[in-house]
């Protein structure tokens, strides 16, 4: 089944890495397009199932499945970085829409990857949307992402998966659920594609440095009741670029399955510079906090 109605999926091959996309939607006259870039273990169709049809009604959506090998076939071995999937991204870009700039969504590990396209690739880059990312792992990240691993490498599949179900959603979106529900979403968990080697990068990942060089004008969209990558972290990325407004959900880190049409009315409005009286996104310009009127939640 598509992705989205029409929408072709192709592959990109770069070296030893094949990278793969789905290109779809209402490509509409002076528009750009919108590229979305999923986080750890994800893929279009699972971390973005609910939001890329709701974009592609309204724009063109290329949606990247980045691969977990190093595209230099001499160096497999090398631990993946975070500029070995920006260069994914952006060689799949050049094929796909070559000379055109694009509006880059990365979510969760993706934002790292989107932030590290638009400081080195400032041409090719309209604007950037942030989705529950962070700049720099800490410890509090990083012992959750070292439980991961543990619970990993013992082979129980079953308690990582209730542990991920514990750590991607709120309480709210949990408790909405019966109990039923949960073990059966508990027991069909599959751990995603490049997992492991994307873990192994959460887990030292630091793109602090890079925030300086953005450019572009870009949105952060946090979820206050995150507990994977608490909120602070959208804080910090909105505070790190210059000019960044700063969106808040009420959800978990999986604000793509619990507040899709949030998420979409927010890139939509931002892409498309669509302005509205309501004041409920906050900018961070020099360290200081002042309201900007353009999105709503």
């Amino acid at each position: 089944m598509s992705i989205y109605p029409g929408a072709q999926a192709g592959e990109v091959v770069f070296g030893s890495a094949k990278v793969g996309y789905h290109d779809g939607g209402d490509a509409r006259e002076g528009e750009i397009p919108i590229v979305l870039i999923h986080g750890t273990g994800g893929k279009a169709e699972t971390h973005f199932f609910t939001l890329y049809p709701m974009l592609a009604s309204r724009h063109r959506v290329i949606a990247i499945d980045l691969s977990d090998k190093n595209h230099d076939c001499r160096n497999q071995d090398a631990p993946l970085s975070v500029s070995n999937l920006a260069q994914q991204v952006v060689v799949t870009i050049n094929q796909i829409v070559p000379g055109q700039k694009v509006a880059l969504v990365g979510y969760s590990l993706g934002a790292a990857v989107a932030i590290e396209v638009a400081a080195s690739h400032t041409e090719s880059v309209d604007s950037l949307v942030l989705l529950n990312g962070w700049a720099r792992t800490d410890n509090e990240i990083r012992l959750r992402l070292t439980l991961w691993e543990r619970l990993r490498k013992a082979g129980d599949l079953r308690l990582l998966a209730e542990f991920m179900l514990l750590n991607v959603y709120s309480r709210s979106f949990l408790n909405s659920r019966n109990w039923d529900e949960l073990c059966q979403l508990a027991e069909v968990y599959a751990v995603g594609p490049g997992s492991d080697r994307q873990m192994a990068l959460n887990r030292v990942l630091d793109i602090s440095g890079r925030l300086a060089h953005i450019q572009q004008r870009t949105l952060v969209i946090g979820s206050r009741l995150d507990q994977l990558i608490p909120f602070a972290h959208s804080l910090e990325l909105a505070g790190g670029i210059a000019g960044a407004a700063l969106a808040e959900l009420t959800c978990g880190h999986g604000s793509v399955t619990e507040r899709p049409a949030e998420v979409f009315r927010l890139i939509d409005k931002f892409v498309r510079r669509i302005e509205s009286n309501r004041a409920n996104v906050s900018i961070y310009e020099h360290g200081s906090l002042s309201q900007l009127n353009d999105f709503q939640v």
